[in-house]
């Protein structure tokens, strides 16, 4: 199963912070109506005075600032976060949001597990709740391009250049950040970089950020560019490949995190492994 959108396309609204916020809505990229099972990603924008009260999640929350200037008060600390600054607010971390610039501030936004479950997993409070054993409930960091790696076919353990190349990738978000329910990362291709066709044992979402890529989801070709996404279920075939003359990079999302082995089956390395005498 997969999916694709467009974001001046899809629907917004406050959702579950309706009554708790002024100025605020979200648009749903992928999540349980989409076909998700593990994880929900969205596009919240905030008008200027804008503001979300202090709330908590029962699950992990990752966010990317795309434009803007957002305000966030989280666990008693109070940052102002801008343009490719992103980070995490672990389960149970209190945080609330305002925008006091004369602008609309945007933000990409993954949570896992899943919010949407039988239990009340977004919750609205006083205070500042710190969850108990967590040294780091909140942290933030700034993105640079300057921070990818050099192109190349080696992005993740396992990957050899016949199945990909001219990619490069950063997780900013994941095991090593805190994170156990999902990963956050920035991916660019330089042009002319791919991905062979190939599948997971997990859910992976892609925002796209600046540039235009052509997409094979499940057979069929789709070109995605700025203010794109796409979203592929567990088992659901896709490759990427930048035809284009300028660099393509986008968000991506795994959910649940990726195995320690075998992280993707490629189609071509299969079939080669198969032809062997």
């Amino acid at each position: 199963m997969n999916l694709r959108g467009r974001l001046s396309e899809t629907a917004g609204g406050p959702g579950p912070y309706a009554g708790h916020s002024s100025g605020y809505s979200r648009r749903v990229l992928f999540g349980r109506a989409g076909g998700s099972v593990h994880q929900e990603a969205v596009i919240a924008e905030l008008e200027p005075g804008g503001s979300v009260d202090l709330h908590l999640h029962a699950f992990e929350e990752a966010f990317y600032v795309i434009d803007g200037s957002l305000v966030l008060e989280a666990t008693g600390a109070v940052e102002r976060l801008g343009a490719d600054d992103y980070g995490f607010i672990d389960r149970g971390g209190a945080h609330a949001l305002r925008n006091d610039s004369d602008a609309a501030v945007r933000w990409f936004e993954a949570a896992a597990p899943q919010p949407g479950a039988t239990l009340e997993d977004t919750v609205f409070v006083t205070g500042h709740a710190i969850p108990e054993g967590l040294e780091r409930p909140y942290w933030r960091d700034h993105f640079d391009p300057a921070d990818l790696p050099e192109p190349s076919g080696a992005i993740l353990a396992g990957f050899e250049a016949a199945n990909v190349d001219g990619a490069a990738l950063k997780i900013l978000v994941g095991p090593a950040t805190g994170a156990s329910q999902l990963n956050l990362m920035v991916v660019q291709y330089v042009p002319g970089g791919f991905i062979t066709t190939h599948d997971h044992a997990f859910e992976e979402g892609f925002y796209f950020l600046e540039g235009e890529i052509e997409a094979e989801l499940a057979g069929e070709t789709h070109t995605l560019s700025a203010g794109d996404y796409c979203w592929s279920g567990v088992g659901d075939s896709h490759a990427l490949v930048n035809r284009s003359d300028k660099v393509v990079r986008w968000l991506e999302t795994q959910a649940p995190q990726p195995p320690s082995r075998y992280q993707a089956r490629f189609t071509a390395e299969w079939e080669r492994f198969l032809a062997k005498p």
